[in-house]
């Protein structure tokens, strides 16, 4: 089976009576074929015009890693791990890349950051500051990423933030880092943002070794 490109880049599937004949199956098994790929998101098929390949959004992609977390396939633990790790790159290039309208947008989530004294609007605050810095990459498949583990990276951020109520001024500490970090990306300074994600962390840590000191037990 082989498809080429349409003027618009689309690459479009034979009609379903065509690929019964192809795979040698009935036209109704192709067409329940069919609608299963649809849901996943791998093609699309418009009326009149025929069915498409495509690629799965962030909606089926982040079905797909919450499913994995609920199920166990992906402990938070590693999670919380592979997000540091790509938030330290995420912080280099948008010191590179972000623009006016970027930055106005890190800093209005920074200092929502500072200010959300309510849990959710605290969870909601860090979202939205790491799902702006993915933007401001200017980079489809960072975008795609973020999108597509929000579900999962809400989840890491409601765990550090039940963590920061227990100690006295952790959140206000939290804010100044994060401060620090949009200064860093506004001063186009890739390697101190780089610092700066990595010294967010670095304060969550520390402050998570507090409340072990609270409670041994």
């Amino acid at each position: 089976m082989r498809t080429r490109p349409d003027a618009a880049g689309r690459f479009r599937l034979p009609t379903e009576r065509e690929l019964a004949e192809q795979l040698q199956v009935q036209r109704p098994t192709v067409r329940d074929r069919l609608k299963v790929l649809e849901t996943l998101g791998l093609v699309r098929r418009q009326q009149g015009s025929g069915t498409y390949l495509a690629l799965p959004d962030a909606g089926f992609l982040q079905f797909h890693f919450d499913l994995a977390l609920k199920l166990g396939q992906l402990p938070l633990a590693q999670i919380q791990d592979a997000m540091e790790l790509i938030s330290l790159q995420l912080a280099a290039s948008a010191a590179i890349r972000a623009s006016d309208e970027d930055m106005s947008l890190l800093q209005a989530a920074a200092e929502a950051i500072g200010n959300e004294s309510q849990p959710q609007d605290f969870i909601d605050a860090q979202f939205h500051f790491h799902a702006s810095l993915a933007r401001a990459c200017h980079n489809p498949v960072l975008t795609l990423l973020i999108d597509a583990l929000a579900g999962v990276i809400r989840q890491v951020l409601a765990q550090r933030s039940a963590m920061l109520a227990q100690v006295a001024g952790a959140r206000a500490r939290n804010a100044i880092a994060y401060q620090s970090l949009t200064q860093a990306i506004r001063d186009r300074e890739p390697d101190a943002a780089r610092d700066a994600m990595q010294e967010c962390h670095a304060s969550w840590r520390r402050e998570a070794a507090k409340i072990s000191l609270l409670d041994p037990g």
